[in-house]
Order: structure tokens, then C-alpha cells, then sequence
């Protein structure tokens, strides 16, 4: 954070004709969403801590729903990076809530999720991980109000698989993969170690020795005849994989064994079990119904074909010639079928198009704006879930790409559940006049004049991950990169928009990357005496280059150095970068630590050897005071006359996992802690009034919704007015700043 004209956050970019090839407004859309908050709520001078969660709705990847079995309307989601939220209201609004998680990056990864009826009572079991590794068993035992961690015995995969399963979707999720068995004992299948069994409330597991081979479940359900009995749907589509199919694991109070249901497919990704019947997607070799009771087996595919996916299952029970039976599919268009004749005869719901305007609101989200065809029933549509209400046979939801989805009407209208925040961004910037830029991964950068109620979305062709976000001195320019957001290898562009504060109008121009495709991932403005502005750009694997701006013309790049800002992770990518707004600079290069340089970026020196992770590493600056803030892994500290010393001050923050910082125009600064484990689980948002004088007076402000949504903060700003919080799976949080 660079804080110019006391505290303030000043960095600048001014267009000029040389190296400005074009134009271009891309996918620029004005949008509300009902979980955005109100102008009057944050708009203004100053209020308590009230953060709410804000930012476009959609994106990203919901894996599993499940519906509350003794709550009407009540849904619980797990996403593959935003963790696990609700909706009280049939998936109208959603909220994230994973209070008492949040201090293991695999508590954003959920793979299953299951809300289960125990003796009255509803308890959610959930289970996290990736293709295997660094998974847990969690739960909730309050409607999701807090979390608990049961086990880290077990893991599952909440993201893409490896060979030999589909290494795109379908995933190996489903809301199914955890069962309750009776009195303290569940059973578990996991992504690639088999079926597991607890007999102590999912505390410890072992793993039931009843395969040989590779074991790779995709879907879980209690058989409707024996309660010691549960149906295991395996992924088996390559020949170097021993077990297909279904297989029914019975004895389970005792010496379990299991036994392979003849004739069904080699892959299940997902069973629903109404009355005796067992209803059972099986991907591309379409849909079957068995009766365990006389071993009846069924080619009930119909209408829905095998060119697609049946990839979800779910429906009510009626009698065995008119169950209510809905699928969803992938790998094609992703729709959703109904059957009111237990399979008979199909009718595609989503056939004639959804709204992708959210319950109660006319605006269509960004997300399907830019890619429709990612909405339901598209072509790059993925259906990971479905499920119909325990309390109303009409509600329906599904999750699906970008969203999770709800009819009320057993699926003549669809439409996306509002406050699903599980965008991803980079970077966050606030200037004077409170308009906010936010640099995300799928949606290039995004503005708000007026406190969050509104975004939209800017970029430049091709690429879509917001990076190196800085406004000019007055606010009345924007400077952001955009990158291709998995790799260092394509494309890799700057641009500048004139007019953020107008965002229906931007007027976005290209200035040439000096090193594209490398990815610009920091930018600091400064000015020399005479006018003569220069843009410091960081790039990954590409050192710091410069450019300058004569007489409202850019002049070429330079590279000055390249002893640092070497190849950077993947992971969180950003750099922050602060300075005087003049001869003065800093960089967190979290590969090598903090540099500085004092005549205008030509030169630099090592202040700092300090590296730093994935949401680590960041800067703020008091240039009136020379005073540099420096967030490393496990401190925060305090470099008096900056430009000069490197003697750094421990400021003795109250957390070991300290991460954003930012300097608000007051001069207070603001420190963001993730929780640090299961004993201290809460995250906490650390406020000094003083920090350049008393480095003991940390007040948590963190209130009751952020320590809610438990975030994985990626960058932090603050004004007059506003603080505004970006993550990493769970869009934006913005509160007053009082």
C-alpha cells in the first residue's frame, strides 16, 4: 500500500498515444446482485464494523448440495475452492459459512457433504481434500454456524482427478460419499483408498479390506432392505482398473463383505435410493434402476442418451411404475431430466433456456454474460449434483458450472441462487473517491463507484486474471494487467481505463507488455520533478522494467534489473508494491524478500531476506513518515527512515499468521489473520490506532460475518470510508470503516 498526501494509497497511470493500439470495453456489465450491499448501508463517512459479502455472484466450481432433512428450505453447498455455505429459503440466497474452519487450505475443497437425519436431529458431514491428499472429515452439528474437524484419517478430491479417472468433470464428488450407518458408526468412500468405516462418531476410521485393486468411489448410498448393508457406485471406465461398477458392502457390524452387482455399468457417479429401488447415474453408459429385493436390474436411459453424461441422480418416492426421477448431465449440455414414470419417459427441463438473472433480481450475472454457455443446460454446462427437497417435491437444486441453480416449480423456471461468492481475486485498490478495483481470475478487473452495489467488469481480449491494479494520484485513472491465470506462457497484457469512476464508459487502451507473455504481477507509479512520470512494472520471471511517460507520450521499456522477481508460484500469485510516489520504492519479491530502490527504480538493494508463501508477503508505506509496514509469514514488522535503514521492529501482532495489511488515511493499520488452528479457529482482522508510535495497541475488529465466511484473504484495502477484503474462493467482503 502506497500512501501519499498522508497515508494514502497513491500510484499513477496516465494514457498517452504511443504504444496505445486500441480500445476496448470487454464484457462490461453493470449487475446487482441481493447480496450486494446497500449504498446506504456502506456509502457515507464512517459506521460500525459491518462487513457483508459482495462482489459478483458466480464462478468458480459448487460440487455438492444437500438439503437440511428436518429444516424446509434449508440447503448446505460445499464448492471445489469456497469452501461450505447455506440458504434458508430453497436456494434463493446463499451464504458461505465455515466458522471453526479455515486454517487448512483443504477446508475450501468439498468433495461431499451430507446433511443426515440422526435420531431428530440433523448433522452435516463433510469431506475435503485433493485427488487424495491432505483430506478431513468435518462437521456441523448447529445448521452450519460452526464447524468442527472430526478426522484427518481419510481424504477425498474436491478438484480435477488424475489418470486413470477423467482428469476434467465429472469429479469424484457427491453429497452421498459420507453415510450414516447407526448409533456411532458411518461409513466413507473416498477418492482413491476405498471404503472406510467409524464406530466412533468419525473420529478414527480404518479402512475395510474387502477389494483388491484400485478402488475409486463416486457415489454412496444405504441399501433400502438392510441397514448393515450400503451400495458403493465405483468409476472403472479404463481396462488397468480391477473394480467397476456397483458393489453392495454388507455385514457392516460385523465382518463385512462385499459382492458385485452383476450387470451394471462400469461406472456410477451417482445413486438415489427411493422406496426399494435404487435409481443409478452411470455417466456415459446412461441411466439403470435396480431392485435389490429380487435383483431387478433396468435400462431406464431413454430419451436422455449416451452422447451425454448422466453425472447426477436424485427424485421422490412414489410406487415403482411413477417415481419422480431427476438427472443431471455433463460432458455435452449440461441439462436436467425429469421422469415422472420411474424412468419411462423423460422430459428435458432446461431444454428451451434459463434465466441467468438471479431470484429476485432483473440483472443477468457477469459470469454468464461472458460465457453462456457455461449457464444450465449449455454446452460447457457440467451438472456435479442434484437434489430434490425432502419438503417440497416442486424445489429442486443443482450445482452445476458457476453456480448453483434452484427451481420452485419442479423445473419449468431455473434460475441461480444469489450471494454464491466463490470468485477468486488477486488484488484490491480503493482510491479517494471510494471507487473500488478488484483484479479477478475470471473476470479480468472489476469496479464498484458506489461501495460494491454495482460491478462491473473491464479487460483486454484473451486473457481474463486481473493483476498490478494502481489508480492515478487523482483516481481518475485505472492501470491493471491481465494475465492468463494457470501459467507464464500466453498472452500477458497492460491496459489503462481514463474513467473507472464511469465504468459504463471506461475507455480501455493497451499499452504493450514489455516482456509478454510474462505476466505483469505488480506496478508502482512515481513522477520526477518537471512532470515526467514512470510506471515500475514487476513481472513474473521477468525482473522490474520501467517505462516513462514525456510530454503525455510513453517512451519504450527498460529492463533494470533482474537479480529478482524471478519465476514465481502459481499459488495466490501478486506482488505487493509501495512507494513515495517519487525516487522511493518497495517491492515483496516473495521468492527473494523485500528490495528497495531511492533513485526512481534504476537501482535496487536487498532490504529484507524474508520469503514468503501463498497469501503472504505484503507492504504498506507512511511515505510522509518513511515508515514501511512489512507483513513477512509469521510477523509484522516496522522499518523507521526506510529509505535508509533496514532495521526492522517486531509490532508484536497477536497472531503467528499474519497476511494483508493495509494503511488506512488515519494512519491506523489493519492486519488480517487466518486462524491458526482447530484450538484457535477463528479469523481475526488486527486494527492499531498508533503503529508508528505503540506497537502493543491491536484491537480484533474482525465482527460476527467475517469470522462467518472464515476467508482466505488474498489482499486488503481500506479508505475514509471503506475496508474492503478480497479472497481466494469467497468473493469480497466490504464494511464501513469506522
Amino acid at each position: 500500500m502506497n500512501l501519499n498526501f498522508r497515508h494514502m494509497k497513491r500510484i499513477v497511470f496516465i494514457i498517452s498515444m504511443p504504444f496505445l493500439f486500441w480500445t476496448c470495453t470487454k464484457e462490461f456489465f453493470s449487475r446487482k446482485d441481493s447480496k450486494t450491499p446497500s449504498q446506504e448501508s456502506l456509502e457515507g463517512s464512517s459506521g460500525n464494523i459491518a462487513f457483508v459479502q459482495s462482489g459478483p455472484v458466480g464462478g468458480g466450481y459448487p460440487n455438492v448440495v444437500t438439503w437440511d432433512p428436518n429444516i424446509p428450505g434449508t440447503i448446505y453447498y460445499g464448492a471445489d475452492i469456497g469452501g461450505t455455505g447455506r440458504s434458508t429459503n430453497y436456494g434463493k440466497d446463499f451464504e458461505a459459512v465455515a466458522q471453526g474452519l479455515g486454517y487448512e487450505e483443504s477446508h475450501q475443497k468439498i468433495a461431499a457433504l451430507n446433511a443426515v437425519d440422526v435420531n431428530g436431529s440433523t448433522i452435516i458431514v463433510g469431506g475435503t481434500g485433493y485427488r487424495g491428499l491432505g483430506g478431513e472429515v468435518i462437521s456441523s452439528l448447529d445448521g452450519g454456524d460452526s464447524w468442527s474437524h472430526d478426522s484427518s484419517d481419510i481424504a477425498f478430491s474436491a478438484q480435477n482427478s488424475s489418470a486413470p479417472l477423467p482428469k476434467g468433470r465429472p469429479r469424484s464428488t457427491d453429497p452421498s460419499l459420507i453415510q450414516w450407518v447407526s448409533g456411532t458408526t458411518w461409513v466413507a468412500g473416498t477418492y482413491k483408498e476405498g471404503v472406510w468405516i467409524s464406530t466412533d462418531d468419525r473420529t478414527n476410521w480404518s479402512r475395510l479390506n474387502v477389494f483388491s485393486g484400485d478402488v475409486f468411489v463416486r457415489a454412496m448410498a444405504m441399501s433400502p432392505d438392510d441397514t448393515n448393508t450400503v451400495y458403493v457406485g465405483l468409476w472403472g471406465d479404463d481396462a488397468s482398473i480391477e473394480n467397476k461398477g456397483l458393489w453392495s458392502i454388507s455385514n457392516l457390524d460385523s465382518t463385512p463383505i462385499a459382492t458385485k452387482v452383476s450387470g451394471v455399468p462400469d461406472v456410477v457417479e451417482s445413486i438415489a435410493v427411493l422406496g426399494n429401488r435404487l435409481y443409478i447415474a452411470c455417466g456415459s453408459f446412461g441411466v439403470r434402476r435396480y431392485v435389490p429385493s429380487n435383483n431387478n436390474l433396468s435400462d431406464i436411459t431413454g430419451g436422455i442418451g449416451t452422447a451425454v453424461m448422466s453425472t447426477a441422480i436424485h427424485g421422490v418416492k412414489r410406487t415403482w411404475n411413477t417415481d419422480r426421477v431427476v438427472v443431471g448431465t455433463a460432458e455435452g449440455n449440461g441439462d436436467i431430466w425429469v421422469s415422472e414414470d420411474s424412468g419411462t419417459t423423460w422430459t428435458n427441463t432446461t431444454a428451451t433456456g434459463v434465466s441467468i438473472s438471479p431470484w429476485g433480481s432483473s440483472e443477468n450475472l457477469i459470469v454468464f454474460e461472458k460465457h453462456g454457455n457455461w449457464a444450465l443446460g449449455g454446452a460447457k454446462c457440467d451438472v456435479a449434483a442434484v437434489q430434490v427437497s425432502p419438503h417440497n417435491p416442486d424445489a429442486w437444486v443443482v450445482c452445476s458450472t458457476s453456480a448453483i441453480w434452484t427451481t420452485d416449480d419442479a423445473g419449468t423456471t431455473w434460475k441461480p441462487g444469489n450471494g454464491f461468492q466463490i470468485l477468486t481475486y488477486r488484488d484490491v485498490e480503493i482510491n479517494s473517491s471510494d471507487v473500488i478495483a478488484a483484479g479477478n481470475v475470471d473476470h479480468d478487473v472489476l469496479i464498484s463507484n458506489n461501495a460494491g452495489f454495482e460491478w462491473n467488469s473491464i479487460g483486454l481480449p484473451s486473457v481474463t486474471t486481473g493483476h498490478a491494479l494502481t489508480f492515478s494520484p487523482d483516481g481518475t485513472e485505472l492501470a491493471f494487467s491481465d494475465n492468463e491465470r494457470d501459467n507464464n506462457t500466453s498472452e500477458g497484457k497492460f491496459g489503462v481505463s481514463s474513467s473507472p469512476d464511469t465504468p459504463l464508459t471506461p475507455n480501455v487502451n493497451e499499452i504493450v507488455n514489455p516482456v509478454s507473455p510474462k505476466r505483469i504481477v505488480g506496478t508502482a507509479w512515481i513522477s520526477f520533478p518537471g512532470g515526467t512520470n514512470r510506471l515500475i512494472a514487476a513481472i513474473d520471471d521477468g525482473g522490474i522494467s520501467t517505462i516513462d511517460r514525456i510530454n503525455q507520450s510513453w517512451t519504450n521499456w527498460t529492463s533494470r534489473t533482474t537479480s529478482f522477481m524471478g519465476a514465481q508460484s502459481n499459488g495466490g500469485l501478486r506482488c505487493s508494491i509501495v512507494s513515495n510516489g517519487s525516487s522511493t520504492i518497495f517491492i515483496y519479491d516473495r521468492k527473494t524478500g523485500v528490495w528497495r530502490s531511492t533513485d526512481y527504480g534504476v537501482t535496487w538493494g536487498q532490504v529484507l531476506s524474508t520469503t514468503a508463501g501463498e497469501d503472504q508477503g505484503y507492504l504498506a508505506y507512511d511515505s510522509s513518515d518513511d515508515l514501511l509496514y512489512v507483513s513477512t509469514p509469521d510477523q509484522v514488522l516496522r522499518i523507521d527512515n526506510a529509505s535508509t535503514s533496514n532495521t526492522t521492529q517486531n509490532l508484536s501482532v497477536p497472531t503467528g499468521k499474519p497476511g494483508a495489511i493495509a494503511l488506512d488515511p488515519s494512519g491506523r493499520l489493519l492486519v488480517y489473520a487466518k486462524p491458526v488452528g482447530s484450538g484457535n479457529s477463528d479469523s481475526a482482522l488486527y486494527r492499531n490506532n498508533a503503529p508508528d508510535g505503540n506497537q502493543n495497541a491491536w484491537n480484533n475488529i474482525a465482527d460476527n460475518t467475517l469470522r462467518r465466511v472464515a476467508p482466505p484473504v488474498t489482499d486488503m484495502d481500506a479508505s475514509d470510508n471503506l475496508i474492503v477484503l478480497v479472497t481466494s474462493g469467497k468473493g469480497m467482503l466490504i464494511s464501513p470503516n469506522n
